[in-house]
């Protein structure tokens, strides 16, 4: 009993973060999706997994970055983990159920961009949340002035 108990864990847990993460600046680049489909990307070469960069309207400073921080920490179920400039990794609950979910951002390395990974913790599919999360949070940052561009139509994020 104690074998089927640990396999169901582990079958259904996910991987979490961005592995090898430095404890400061931005020099590294987010992971990107295991083949489950319970994650999104900038930086997945798989098309399935694939989100689009947030193209910001200016190279990032200090006050965009804070708005960024804002944008992302009032969006429902939001709980921010670990921040610093240019980098940020949060952890996201569903409402009904309270699954989390991990979310990260990244500036690119000329600060006109940011990369974003969003992947479920628990489970091999996420039922669009995660895709869903990060276009409402370039729509998010679009409609605050710190993001150019259009964001994909949106849907309830749960």
């Amino acid at each position: 009993m104690r074998f089927f108990a640990l396999l169901t864990v582990l079958l259904l847990t996910g991987c979490t973060s961005t592995s090898h993460v430095p404890s400061s600046g931005t020099e590294f680049a987010l992971d990107g999706c295991t083949p489950f489909l319970n994650c999104v990307s900038s930086t997945s070469s798989v098309g399935l997994y694939y989100v689009k960069p947030i193209q910001l309207s200016a190279p990032l400073d200090q006050p965009t970055w804070d708005t960024v921080k804002a944008v992302a920490t009032e969006m429902p179920g939001a709980r921010l983990n670990h921040s610093r400039f240019g980098y940020m990794d949060m952890t996201f609950h569903s409402d009904l159920l309270r699954f989390p979910d991990y979310f990260e951002v990244l500036v690119s390395p000329d600060r006109r961009s940011l990369d974003v990974r969003s992947q479920s913790l628990v489970g091999f599919y996420d039922l669009g949340v995660n895709r869903r999360r990060v276009e409402r949070f370039r729509h998010n940052l679009v409609e605050s002035g710190v993001a150019s561009g259009n964001s994909q139509a949106l849907k309830s994020t749960d």
